[in-house]
This record gives C-alpha cells, sequence and structure tokens, in this order.
C-alpha cells in the first residue's frame, strides 16, 4: 500500500466537526420539562452526526489516494529491447531532397515522427527507450513498456533543437539504459541522424567498452543532405579530410557487433530501413510488465457518493403520530 498525497491526513480533524458543532434548527420552549423525551429523535441526530463523520473522512481518504502496490508480471512476446537515438538538430526540419518534379519533400523530422510511431505501433511486446541528442544527451524516456510514455517521448525527440550534432553523448546516454534493465535476450539501439559530428578518441574508446560489455545491436539510419557522400562510398580520403559519416559508419564496422547501416534520401526509403529493422528484430523475449496497483480513492469517493445519499434520506426523514 502506498499513499500518492499524504499531506491530504493533516485534513482528518475535520471528520470531526459534526460532533463538535451544534445545529440551531427546531423550536424554542420556555420550559424543556413540557416536552417529552424523544430517544427517537436523539439517535437519528447521533446517525446524523456519525454518517457526516464517515462523508467528511472518505473524502479525506480519497485526497489521499491509497494504492495497492505494483505487481511485476512476467510476460513472453517477440521483439526486442530497443532504445531510438533521435538527432534533434535544426538540419531534421528540413525537407528531404525532394524528387526530379521539384515538388518539396515531407520534413525528414515530420516524417520520421510519423514512421517510427507506426514501427511503435506494430510491435505490442517490444520494451522501448528514446535519447534525443543536439549539443549534448536529451533524456526522454526510460526503457519501458508505456507505449504513451514512448509516443511523448519520440514527439519531444523529433521537435526543433539546436544546430548542433554531439552523437557521441547521444550514444553513451542510450547505451546507459540498458544498465537498469534486466536482459531479456535481444537488445538493439536505433540511431536516427543527419549528420554524424566527431567522437574524440576517449568517447570512442568509453562507447566501445560499453557496447560489446552489452551486446548490442547497431542500426544506423543515415538520411543524408543532398549532396552528401555516402557512407558506403569506395572513394578514398585523406585521413584529416574523412567525412564524419564515413568515420562513424567505419568505427561502428570496427566494434564486431551485429551492425546494419542504411541510407534515407526520402520518407520511402525511410520506412523501408525501419521496415528491415522490423524483420530483423523479432526474436523470443521475455520481460516484465509492471501493473500498477488498485486505486482504492475510487472505493472512498463511491463510499461518500453513497453517504451523501444516506444523508438526504435521514434529513428528510420525517416521523408521523
Amino acid at each position: 500500500m502506498s499513499i500518492l498525497h499524504p499531506w491530504a491526513f493533516a485534513l482528518l480533524p475535520i471528520a470531526l466537526l459534526p460532533f463538535w458543532l451544534k445545529g440551531h434548527q427546531g423550536q424554542h420552549y420556555s420550559w424543556l420539562e413540557l416536552m417529552p423525551e424523544d430517544l427517537f429523535s436523539d439517535r437519528l441526530n447521533l446517525a446524523v452526526k456519525v454518517v457526516m463523520s464517515l462523508l467528511l473522512l472518505s473524502i479525506v481518504i480519497a485526497l489521499a489516494a491509497p494504492r495497492g502496490a505494483d505487481e511485476q508480471v512476467p510476460r513472453v512476446g517477440k521483439g526486442a529491447q530497443t532504445v531510438m537515438v533521435i538527432d534533434r538538430s535544426v538540419s531534421m526540419d528540413h525537407p528531404f531532397a525532394g524528387d526530379a518534379s521539384g515538388h518539396v519533400a515531407e520534413i525528414k523530422s515530420a516524417a520520421a515522427r510519423r514512421i517510427i510511431t507506426q514501427f511503435i505501433d506494430s510491435r505490442p511486446n517490444d520494451m522501448m527507450g528514446v535519447v534525443g541528442f543536439t549539443n549534448s544527451a536529451l533524456y526522454g524516456i526510460k526503457i519501458t513498456t508505456n507505449r504513451d510514455a514512448i509516443h511523448a517521448a519520440i514527439l519531444a525527440a523529433t521537435s526543433p533543437s539546436l544546430n548542433q550534432t554531439n552523437i557521441g553523448a547521444g550514444l553513451t546516454e542510450a547505451v546507459g539504459l540498458f544498465d537498469n534493465i534486466e536482459n531479456s535476450g535481444s537488445r538493439a539501439l536505433i540511431l536516427l541522424s543527419d549528420g554524424a559530428g566527431k567522437l574524440s578518441p576517449r568517447v570512442k574508446y568509453l562507447l566501445s567498452e560499453r557496447l560489446k560489455s552489452r551486446k548490442l545491436s547497431i542500426y544506423w539510419i543515415m538520411l543524408r543532405e543532398p549532396g552528401e557522400p555516402s557512407i558506403f562510398s569506395k572513394d578514398e580520403y585523406d585521413e584529416d579530410r574523412t567525412p564524419n559519416s564515413i568515420v562513424l559508419h567505419k568505427y561502428f564496422q570496427s566494434l564486431g557487433l551485429k551492425y546494419k547501416a542504411y541510407e534515407a534520401d526520402d520518407p520511402e526509403t525511410l520506412q523501408s530501413a525501419i521496415n528491415d529493422i522490423d524483420s530483423r528484430e523479432k526474436k523470443a523475449i521475455k520481460y516484465r510488465e509492471t501493473i500498477a496497483g488498485y486505486d482504492y480513492s475510487k472505493v472512498f469517493m463511491v463510499s461518500a457518493l453513497v453517504l451523501v445519499l444516506l444523508m438526504l434520506v435521514i434529513k428528510n426523514l420525517r416521523v408521523y403520530e
């Protein structure tokens, strides 16, 4: 049992108000001995006070919002523990390159939000986390099965931000999300960006150690800018002139982990990449679903309503002789 609003118990003394206050309704008599003793009315008056006290007590307890303990239920399904690592740099708010007809293509962040949302909804057994990044990592949501929380995090991660791309911070934050959850048997990072940025030797070393120790699969969807070289290019570059995207691609390849890269020039190729990831990450997984404890405040709210009705009945009770 847990109490969400313990401050509400400070209001408990108001439940005694019906016994402290005296009503003024009734007749005035010069001599009370003229009136016979009325035990029924006395008992009815006491019942009114008890009912009113219980009504106030029910309202206070309902405000405190008592809840039962959360329950961890083991589940078995097909899917993966996945963390979406999403670029939030301002360039993600630019459209795709478009087509030969000259029509303006869909905004990259909008297309990503739409397609990722469909991907999430199509995988009900997945546990997902979200991390955004610009000049630093932007925590989105821990790895969870709560679809409402995941959708809210995706919406935040595809919103406008700064004109910087610190992909190392985003990846480091994403890998850390796996530390707080039991391994279900299939784990993956899905990186979605339109740039790479530079990784320092120190970040490369620390990141490689953490990725290898957790045996994570890596998927990188590169949203190409117009005129940008392909990460699959076989062209030779001087060491200090190699495009950052190609450097990052080769770094991922060198880790010895399960790695797959994609290039997307339009929403259709982005959708194709997501579909391929979907087909690859459908292993049998074991996970635990948290079932929220019972909300006992509902019981006390119903009790308060019943007591109000009982009060109305008592107050309108008349005895005729």
